[in-house]
């Protein structure tokens, strides 16, 4: 399982205050990201998660994600593209790092505010509950308040999620 099983959906409102559609909305971590968007460049990456991005984004839904999650995207794609220590090959060429990052950049992804003190209490407190880190119990701490799903390759995060 790549998540918790909480419903995908979220509810939206119009500007008068009418229901208009649910469209699906989660929370994505790192783990979860990047092997739908390398799947494309290493065969064994995740088929699954690609084809939940893809059903998120046809079904117009938004991807949320903590400020860090920029952070670690950008060392996977780093990391990625230079040689391994060993003197192969990148696992992506220059190139096709470049063409990710235009398409992540065109993805329906929102970046949640940097946490208040309030926010960053509850993410030290999720964290300390779950056994998790303090970054992971981010991606945890905002599914829960935007009672959304999450969605990650983590066990212990899973876990977590769905208890």
């Amino acid at each position: 399982m790549a998540g918790n099983s909480k419903a995908m959906g979220h509810i939206v409102i119009d500007s008068n205050g009418n229901l208009e559609d649910s469209l699906p909305v989660a929370v994505v971590d790192t783990s979860y990201f990047m092997s739908a968007i390398l799947a494309d460049y290493t065969g064994d990456e995740s088929g699954e998660a690609q084809l939940f991005l893809q059903k998120l984004i046809e079904q117009n839904g938004q991807i949320i994600v903590p400020q860090l999650f920029w952070f670690e995207i950008g060392n996977v794609l780093l990391n990625a593209a230079k040689p391994k220590k060993d003197g192969s090959p990148a696992r992506i060429t220059k190139a096709e790092l470049d063409s990710i990052l235009i398409s992540v950049a065109q993805l329906p992804i929102y970046t949640e505010s940097q946490p208040d003190s309030e926010t960053r209490a509850r993410i030290l407190s999720v964290a300390m509950d779950s056994q998790l880190t303090y970054y992971d119990a981010a991606y945890l701490e905002l599914a829960r308040r935007k009672d959304v799903a999450l969605k990650s390759w983590d066990k212990a995060l899973q876990k977590a999620a769905d208890e």
